[in-house]
């Protein structure tokens, strides 16, 4: 009788149930992936409780859902979801140990959840795990892509990876080291291109395409300098719509000149959906603001009201109290929303830092310089060098203005093609700003590096790059020695 029953147990594990764990890109999966991709979460969230009602084992939906969460909780940056989503980690993880061994996918829902975590516990201040996270995500897509080199969805995470750990600068590679990763600028963008002109055959894989050039125009346009590359996106963008892919669209087009391009086409957007992705509110005001427009105040009172975490709430008031300045003429105003900077927010990027700093300083700024500094970052290059070079001697009274206005002068002349003017500004710039912490003569380097590498001289280059972490800057300081780092790195 015992026999019989030990027989019994073992045909019936053996039997074909059907129940085994799968990735199954069906008709929901494929709609809830472009559903999150367009950050449409409601909507995505009824697709997949149709997919799991339909098929409980299909490893996509807890897949899609962690790609659910990590998107909401770095577009919102909500604290509280991001404590209750991280409990379901390891609930997902576990699943997805489950599928086929020999199943492609399998690795990269367990990589991507970890990457996704990552991602998300640095952003919110947890940066061991956050290491810890990025190095298992290495190991397994590096596993991966030595098992299964042609399944092309791989290189997506894993291109990203190699080009920001490519970019880490020489004073954290003790912490790359200690995680195990490694990789360089060029091996990461090889890998993603691979992604935007491949094809797999499988339908899902044009969503795996819009995610990967999403992140591809991000590192293009923050590491890579390569202005052709940037416009060469434009044509694969245009394919695609959505919040992200507007705000990387409108980036594209700020960075090639079309500031007024940009500008229409968030507002489009944000008519649409105005709190779908609160950034991109901060972004048009950041733009009106360079176009010196009156009602470039809106969109930085609108992204304070309606976005959840702490980035950038400094800066916005920082830049309301800006505009007070430089469209309304009103210092009183000014002086409030620089009060309120110390209020609001955290200083974990570097432009709320800066805005803190400006607000400790009771210093208010030169108006002219700001206003340069504006129609810069806007393109409007012709009518800032006017302004500066028909601007008195007696408008920059400090050492520190007239040494913005040298570094000024050289990011103008720069972008116009004037070239020697631009070295030689450059070059006063680091010279007189090596014992400030402004930012000014540590980006002057980091400029004179790029300017050189176009121009094809790599040893000035180097050198130049090799400059910008000796600089005593406390502004901007990651962000520089990060594309100095980058730089190197490409040369």
């Amino acid at each position: 009788m015992r026999q019989l029953f030990v027989l019994i147990v073992v045909l019936i594990c053996h039997v074909p149930t059907g129940m085994a764990q799968h990735f199954t890109w069906n008709e929901e999966a494929r709609e809830a992936y472009a559903l999150l991709l367009d950050l449409r979460f409601q909507k995505a969230d009824s697709v997949l409780k149709v997919l799991e009602k339909r098929d409980a084992d299909n490893l996509c939906a807890p897949y899609l859902r962690d790609l659910a969460d990590f998107l909401y909780i770095v577009v919102q940056e909500d604290g509280q979801e991001y404590e209750r989503r991280s409990k379901l980690k390891d609930k997902r993880l576990a699943a997805f140990e489950r599928a086929a061994h020999n199943d492609p996918f399998k690795n990269i829902a367990l990589g991507e959840t970890y990457l996704h975590w990552a991602f998300a516990d640095m952003r919110f201040g947890n940066y061991f795990s956050g290491a810890m996270g990025i190095r298992k995500a290495f190991q397994l897509l590096e596993e991966n892509a030595q098992r299964f080199p042609s399944f092309i969805q791989t290189y997506k995470s894993m291109g990203l990876l190699h080009t920001l750990v490519g970019t880490v600068p020489d004073n954290y590679r003790w912490a790359a080291k200690l995680m195990g990763v490694d990789g360089t600028i060029s091996q990461g963008i090889d890998e993603m291109q691979r992604v935007i002109r491949g094809n797999s055959g499988r339908l899902e894989f044009i969503y795996v395409r819009k995610e990967t050039l999403f992140l591809f125009t991000f590192l293009q346009l923050n590491l890579v300098n390569d202005d052709e590359a940037v416009r060469s996106l434009q044509k694969h963008l245009a394919k695609h719509t959505g919040p992200l892919m507007d705000f990387a669209k409108a980036r594209v087009l700020q960075r090639t000149g079309d500031t007024d391009g940009a500008i229409d086409l968030l507002g489009r957007s944000l008519a649409k959906r105005p709190n779908a992705f609160p950034y991109l509110q901060f972004l048009l005001g950041d733009m009106k603001l360079a176009r010196l427009d009156a009602d470039a105040d809106r969109p930085f009172h609108t992204y304070l009201r309606i976005f959840k975490g702490k980035s950038y709430l400094k800066a916005s008031r920082q830049k309301l109290g800006w505009h007070a300045l430089l469209v309304n003429n009103d210092r009183k105003s000014y002086t409030q929303h620089l009060a309120a900077v110390k209020t609001v927010g955290n200083t974990s990027v570097d432009e709320d830092r800066a805005a803190q700093k400006e607000a400790e300083s009771g210093v208010i700024p030169n108006q002219t310089l700001l206003k340069a500094r504006m129609m810069f970052d806007g393109g409007y290059y012709a009518r800032a060098l006017k302004d500066l070079e028909n601007a008195s001697a007696d408008r920059f009274v400090s050492a520190e203005e007239r040494l913005e206005r040298q570094y000024r002068l050289g990011r103008i002349h720069h972008e116009m093609g004037n070239h020697q003017k631009a070295v030689e500004a450059y070059r006063a710039t680091m010279r007189d700003g090596a014992s400030s912490t402004r930012y000014f003569a540590a980006n002057a380097a980091l400029q004179l590096g790029l300017l050189y590498e176009k121009l094809g001289d790599k040893e000035k280059a180097r050198e130049a790059f090799a400059s910008c972490s000796t600089f005593k800057n406390t502004e901007y300081r990651d962000s520089i020695n990060q594309k100095a780092k980058a730089g190197l790195n490409r040369l």
